[in-house]
């Protein structure tokens, strides 16, 4: 399947490891220049070489998604890089997996602002797109309650989903859609699942015999699912919830 990519232009807000990583080499691989951010530096500088010695041209900028201005920054920098925008992917996450005040004000400036923030800085370039696109990386905690305790990444997740909606409701006519994906448990290497699986094996195990796929998703699975959607192929998908995890989630939306 020809999904449409080659020559367009992508921002991945989280794109240095994990399932950002993923994304960024796949829509590289289909033909897409990517812009990226990350926290640390020397994660950002690691993933632009390796999709430039793939023979892709991409961008990186290391930054803070908890500051506002940063954020505006790294996106208004990104889209005159690429000369323009076709596809703005959230991945990024404040990880607020307790109930402390500092989890929620990480939460909702990273999960939540970090996304509105680069979606307006956005918004020009992505109605001038004749392929607009915004894909959130959310959570199966959004709907969902792991038994883990109240904490800020559920409804975190769960507000950008609404806020997906309304924004996907808003601009239909501006040519731009917006869904939001959302994974259950996802291994990759030294992510979160991969230290549980080295750390607390049984857990782990459990885990994976409560799915009925008998295994946790990968990076790359999630990445696929995320590129299509992102993609002209994925056209009538829009103002849309995605779960992604292989059944592990035993309910019904």
């Amino acid at each position: 399947m020809d999904l449409g990519l080659h020559g367009k232009r992508a921002v991945i807000l989280g794109g240095s490891k994990g399932i950002g990583w993923y994304t960024a080499k796949l829509l590289s691989d289909e033909g897409c220049t990517v812009a990226l951010c990350a926290r640390q530096q020397e994660g950002v500088d690691a993933a632009v070489a390796r999709l430039t010695e793939a023979g892709s041209q991409a961008f990186g900028s290391s930054v803070d998604l908890a500051d506002g201005a940063a954020t505006r920054a790294f996106v208004k920098k990104a889209v005159e890089d690429l000369g323009g925008l076709d596809i703005l992917i959230h991945n990024a996450s404040g990880f607020g997996v307790d109930n402390s005040e500092e989890a929620w004000r990480r939460s909702f400036e990273i999960d939540m602002m970090a996304g509105v923030r680069a979606v307006e800085e956005a918004l020009p370039a992505l109605k001038a797109s004749d392929a607009a696109s915004v894909t959130f990386v959310g959570s199966m905690a959004s709907k969902f309650y792991f038994g883990r305790g109240v904490s800020a990444y559920g409804p975190a997740k769960a507000a950008m989903r609404t806020y997906a909606n309304e924004f996907a409701q808003a601009h239909g006519k501006d040519g731009i859609r917006a869904n939001v994906i959302s994974p259950g448990a996802v291994w990759f290497p030294d992510g979160s699942w991969d230290q549980q699986k080295k750390n607390n094996p049984k857990f782990y195990a459990a885990v994976e015999k409560a799915i009925p796929l008998g295994r946790l998703g990968t990076g790359e699975e999630i990445a696929r699912i995320i590129v299509f959607t992102a993609s002209p192929a994925g056209l009538w998908l829009n103002a849309t919830h995605l779960v992604a995890d292989g059944g592990q989630v035993a309910a019904v939306d």
